[in-house]
């Protein structure tokens, strides 16, 4: 099976890399948008329970949406970011990308992804509840 391969940078070019067998597969959709503007990048599963992945990107920066997290920022022209964004893409493929809680006065929130070697925190403050609690760890559904 095949599928279009309009130019794209680097981040779209991991993410085709790590879901390649996927795409094949028919398991996922990978869906490239372009505007003027921005390029927005889709991975829509097929099975239900497995994380959508979003990816929009104005220039050479973006915001990687992960399900209904707030968006990580991340910039092509960082090297470190390269790194890092094709080491996240493949852990959530195979499964090894946690989602680390952390409890404020209002509940447990999200704070952060974390995989093998990486990690990336979301914003916000976990203020002095979260200090002086453990963060909670919960596996994030591969599709390993």
């Amino acid at each position: 099976m095949s599928y279009p391969r309009p130019s794209t940078g680097r981040f779209v070019g991991a993410i085709r890399t790590a879901y390649r067998e996927l795409i094949e597969g028919g398991k996922v959709s990978l869906i490239v948008d372009h505007n003027d503007a921005e390029k927005t990048v889709r991975v829509e599963p097929a099975v239900s329970g497995v994380p959508r992945l979003e990816l929009r990107m104005t220039g050479s920066v973006g915001e990687l949406f992960l399900d209904d997290l707030d968006p990580f920022e991340v910039d092509e022209t960082l090297p470190e970011d390269v790194e890092e964004f094709a080491s996240f893409t493949r852990a959530l493929v195979d499964g090894r990308l946690e989602l680390v809680f952390r409890k404020t006065l209002l509940g447990w929130r999200p704070a952060a992804v974390e995989w093998p070697g990486g990690q990336w925190s979301l914003p916000g403050n976990p203020g002095i509840v979260g200090l002086f609690s453990r963060p909670r760890r919960e596996k994030v559904r591969g599709y390993a």
